[in-house]
């Protein structure tokens, strides 16, 4: 029972994260632009020189990076296949997010966007499977 409780909510962390993502590339440009310059405002106090572009940039691979680590937390949960499904996952849901943007009013898709917001899917899969595939590696040393 203990399994299906914490699957659930780790589901559920999934599918409020999408929802967030989404609500943020579902925003008209000019809302999505002063929503990012009232952060960029706010970031400027810890981080001197940061653009407007960088701080979208870094959004979008953080925002993804953390999509990352919740899909392989969801993988692992079900203990379905191969990792390919987390990182397949990722890649899909970047395609969508960009693919709705054409559809709001002055936004636009970026294949260039999709690319980086895998990246942060990879690098969060990648960092959090390490230690498993060290475990693993020293488990089978000790045999």
């Amino acid at each position: 029972m203990r399994t299906r409780w914490k699957l659930w909510l780790a589901l559920t962390a999934t599918a409020l994260w999408l929802w967030f993502i989404y609500a943020r590339s579902a925003q008209p440009a000019a809302a999505s632009h002063d929503e990012s310059v009232a952060v960029l405002d706010r970031a400027l106090r810890f981080l001197p020189g940061l653009t407007l572009y960088a701080l979208r940039k870094l959004a979008h691979f953080t925002e993804y990076f953390i999509l990352g680590a919740l899909l392989l937390q969801d993988w692992r949960l079900l203990d379905r296949g191969t990792v390919l499904l987390p990182l397949g996952a990722g890649l899909l849901f970047a395609a969508a997010d960009e693919i709705l943007q054409t559809c709001i009013p002055g936004r636009s898709g970026q294949l260039s966007d999709v690319l980086l917001d895998f990246a942060g899917v990879a690098l969060a899969v990648g960092l959090l499977l390490l230690p498993l595939l060290c475990r693993k590696e020293n488990d089978h040393r000790d045999t």
